[in-house]
């Protein structure tokens, strides 16, 4: 006879099992189901005799990161109905609880702090500051039936003229839930079986536990080693070599002409068909480029990336069959950072920037080629000749690969129809360190090639589409500064980006060294701490 089972064991088990599943669900879900039974902040009942009152409440957080140091305009009340915002002021928090709030958008924290009023001149600010993180969007698709005065109504009217003067803050984490219910899920399971079919637990769990642990070490060997260089440099700023490798032949010829299409490639094939929604919106920013040679005759390509309170992620390729590189991402795209849901010193958002050298937005190679792309505020571009399709923000990671000139950027783009699926178009800044520069555009559904030594967010092209897209004195400032075929330090090429940097939105500002191959870069406008990279500091 063989042996019988162990009927209370299987039983055991099985409730071992539900039980693991359970908290994996209390991990994922718990926030949500706990956020049904918290008291919403009564903002109502908030007034003149309010002033000086402890506040103690849970709150979704939900905010507008505005330009006001140390403070955001936090959502209060219900989502689905009644709802306010009020100005937080994180002044007196650490930077560790700082974090701890931006980090945890969408979800539930404790907020401790003392109400107060807002005076007219503080008021003030915060109307300037929100009319500027929203006129962006209100001027890009203007309403005729709505001015620009009754819209500026309508963002400040639900802001609150009080402040939470924040003392603490406080967050509950789920995600010991999560991990204790894998644990518990995967040992029990593997008894389970060990019982059912009466195996030798002394041999299946070595055996099983082995492939827990050894299968996705080599699934992810390379993204774990990615993921670990990933070294901060400030608060901004972080550097990445990229051992998980970019398939740029893989992604040229995926056929992409959308990023969702984009990104569905990239997570099949190196994500293993996970997927992770990406946000779109993300992709809007504006920026500055331009070339330049400094006195000793090396080449220059300045870039200011303009965009919402980012992380900069900089990293340095040398995939097999393609150039050296060194590129510079912004993870917010991932939804990594200190104001998105993902923390960029997390496990989980280091293991995001694995992807991120697919989407590097500027960077130069060992060839001495620099590219970047800037938006325009016009009709999306979508080709139709025929060709391979191929969306406009791969573009720069192909041409750092694949490219050693201009003229070989150039009959690459040429090559592809082009395709940009944001609701707006772009164009591409390339120089090389010939002196060679150009300006890429696609207007009327034909690839337009300007000799032209800076750009912003405007067309450059002569025609029909001159001008369009965002003008603004950016452009002249830069052309001043380099008229006449003047010469500028790199130190001076860093001051050209300072005087066209956007007082708010300059996340990066970069000047690569086409000759030597090294990039200086310096975050948020902070052009007092400037800092150098070659390869050799960031391989």
């Amino acid at each position: 006879m063989g042996k019988k089972r162990n009927k209370k064991a299987i039983i055991i088990t099985a409730i071992a099992m539900l039980a693991g599943v359970l908290l994996i669900l209390t991990g994922l879900f718990g926030d949500r189901i706990a956020g049904l039974f918290y008291e919403q902040f009564d903002f109502k009942s908030i007034g003149p005799e309010s002033t000086g009152m402890n506040v103690e409440t849970n709150l979704l957080v939900y905010y507008y990161d505005v330009d006001l140091t140390d403070k955001s305009i936090q959502f209060v009340g219900d989502l689905e109905g009644d709802g306010a915002f009020i100005v937080l002021d994180l002044s007196g928090l650490s930077e560790n609880d700082r974090n701890t709030y931006f980090s945890n958008y969408g979800r539930h924290i404790t907020v401790q702090g003392t109400l107060r009023a807002v005076d007219d001149e503080e008021f003030k600010e915060i109307e300037e500051s929100l009319y500027r993180f929203f006129d962006p969007a209100y001027l890009e698709a203007p309403d005729p039936d709505f001015t620009l005065e009754q819209f500026h109504q309508f963002v400040i009217e639900p802001v609150m003229h009080y402040c939470i003067d924040v003392r603490s803050v406080g967050s509950f984490d789920w995600k010991p839930f999560l991990i204790a219910g894998a644990v518990i899920l995967v040992i029990s399971l593997i008894l389970e079986i060990c019982f059912v079919f009466k195996l030798k637990k002394r041999i299946v769990l070595p055996v099983v536990f082995g492939i827990v642990i050894i299968v996705p070490v080599v699934l992810f060997f390379n993204h774990i080693r990615t993921a670990l260089s990933v070294k901060k440099i400030s608060d901004d700023l972080y550097t990445m070599k990229n051992l998980e490798c970019t398939d740029t032949r893989g992604m040229l010829d995926s056929g992409a002409g959308s990023v969702n299409e984009f990104f569905s490639w990239i997570f099949d094939n190196h994500m293993y068909g996970i997927q992770y929604d990406i946000n779109e919106e993300n992709f809007n920013f504006g920026c500055s480029a331009f070339s330049a040679v400094t006195p000793e005759g090396d080449h220059l390509f300045g870039r200011n990336f303009d965009y919402i309170e980012t992380e900069t992620l900089m990293i340095y390729s040398h995939p097999d069959g393609c150039y050296e590189s060194i590129g510079i991402a912004d993870i917010g795209v991932l939804g990594v950072g200190r104001t998105y849901p993902v923390s960029p010193d997390s496990p989980s958002g280091r293991m995001f920037m694995v992807i991120a050298p697919y989407i590097v937005v500027d960077g130069m190679n060992e060839k001495g080629v620099g590219t970047g792309i800037l938006q325009l505020s016009i009709d999306e571009t979508h080709q139709d000749n025929g060709k391979p399709d191929l969306l406009i923000y791969c573009a720069v990671r192909a041409i750092l690969d694949k490219c050693a000139s201009v003229d070989e950027a150039l009959a690459l783009l040429d090559s592809y129809d082009i395709h940009s699926d944001l609701g707006e178009s772009y164009h591409l800044f390339i120089t090389d360190r010939t002196g060679r520069y150009v300006v890429v555009e696609w207007l009327d559904g034909e690839m337009t090639v300007v000799e032209h030594q800076c750009c912003t967010n405007s067309v450059v092209a002569p025609g029909m589409y001159y001008d369009m897209g965002d003008p603004d004195d950016r452009l002249p400032t830069m052309e001043e500064c380099l008229a006449s075929g003047r010469t500028v330090t790199e130190s001076e090429a860093m001051d050209i980006l300072a005087a066209v940097k956007s007082n708010r939105f300059t996340e990066w500002s970069c000047v690569y060294n086409l000759d030597d191959f090294t990039v200086s870069i310096c975050t948020d406008g902070d052009y007092e701490n400037v800092y150098t990279f070659s390869p050799e500091d960031l391989k």
